[in-house]
């Protein structure tokens, strides 16, 4: 028979064993728990950073719609420059400012399609 003294030590070691367990149980479950917030907040970033490229495509939208009007208008009045340049015998190159308008063309057919490769 056991002496009250060895069944004391006996169940303290037992209770011991347990609270290392739970300490070892909650630790994990500490480890495991630290990155909640980190998943909330960039969880989070992400839902504002998709706001913001909804309104970055809305906006290279709207920009590629006035570049292809001012385009179109450019070369419209080009259209207009080449015919009367041949009326008078005058060659395009010859004309101030033509060169740019060619340069400002190439440079806006290529925006416009880099401006819709970007929304799609």
């Amino acid at each position: 028979m056991k002496t009250t003294i060895e069944r004391i030590f006996e169940t303290l070691s037992k209770e011991k064993v347990e609270l290392k367990s739970e300490k070892i149980e909650l630790g994990l479950i500490d480890d495991a728990l630290k990155y909640v917030k980190g998943v909330k907040e960039f969880g989070k970033n992400i839902d504002i950073d998709a706001e913001e490229l909804e309104a970055v495509k809305r906006s290279i939208d709207v920009d590629v719609e006035q570049l292809e009007t001012d385009l179109n208008a450019l070369k419209k009045g080009m259209n207009e420059i080449e015919k009367t340049a041949k009326e008078l015998g005058v060659k395009t190159n010859d004309i101030p400012k033509y060169k740019d308008a060619v340069d400002a063309v190439k440079y806006g057919e290529k925006q416009i399609e880099k401006g819709k490769s970007l929304i799609k």
